[in-house]
């Protein structure tokens, strides 16, 4: 029994690793079709619906917070899990659920935990959410702070100083954060629209 149960944490292993390798080079039908078999050879196995729930995003969204859903229900107290779970139900439109699970994953975190950025920048999400501006925007520089490379956080942090009539401000922190980034396409795509709305 002990042999089998170790034969299939290697399959389960190893199918994970090559979701993740075809999620990471962007081969997202060939990814969606892989874990979407995975899924079925493993029904319990957490992390592997929870990469398959990130595929559906691109295909079939409606489907996706379901996955997602099952795979804490599978895989309840894992703070990583938890993070691209919240970070999924948030795009969504789950703003519950996605609360809960940053709040579970804070509780089980680590020090010096990776993702803590993620977490922090989901807060200002929902500080915004509740029109808690300065609460927000603490939280989104705090996130660009922890995470300087990390286009998106800098992205939303210019986006809500706009929206705020920061606008001055906003191309500040686009302009700082492109000299830090690889990923400069939202940041120039925001630039482009903030620049339009200034004319």
């Amino acid at each position: 029994m002990r042999i089998k149960g170790r034969k299939q944490r290697k399959e389960v292993d190893a199918a994970t690793d090559r979701g993740l390798r075809l999620l990471a080079e962007k081969r997202h039908q060939e990814a969606h079709e892989f874990l979407a078999q995975a899924v079925q050879q493993f029904p319990d196995d957490p992390d592997i619906r929870m990469h398959y729930a990130h595929t559906l995003l691109a295909v079939c969204p409606e489907e996706a917070a379901p996955e997602v859903v099952k795979a804490i229900e599978l895989g309840p107290n894992e703070p990583i899990r938890l993070t691209r779970a919240a970070g999924i139900l948030f795009k969504m439109g789950d703003f519950e659920t996605a609360r809960s699970c940053v709040t579970h994953a804070k509780e089980l975190a680590p020090p010096n935990f990776m993702f803590m950025p993620d977490l922090i920048h989901l807060d200002g999400h929902f500080a915004a959410l509740e029109e808690k501006d300065e609460l927000a925007e603490e939280n989104f520089r705090l996130a660009v702070e922890q995470a300087p490379n990390n286009a998106i956080f800098a992205a939303d942090l210019a986006q809500f100083l706009s929206e705020r009539g920061q606008r001055a401000e906003a191309l500040e922190v686009i302009d700082e954060a492109m000299a830090r980034t690889e990923n400069k396409e939202p940041l120039q795509r925001l630039r482009g629209e903030l620049g339009k709305a200034g004319t």
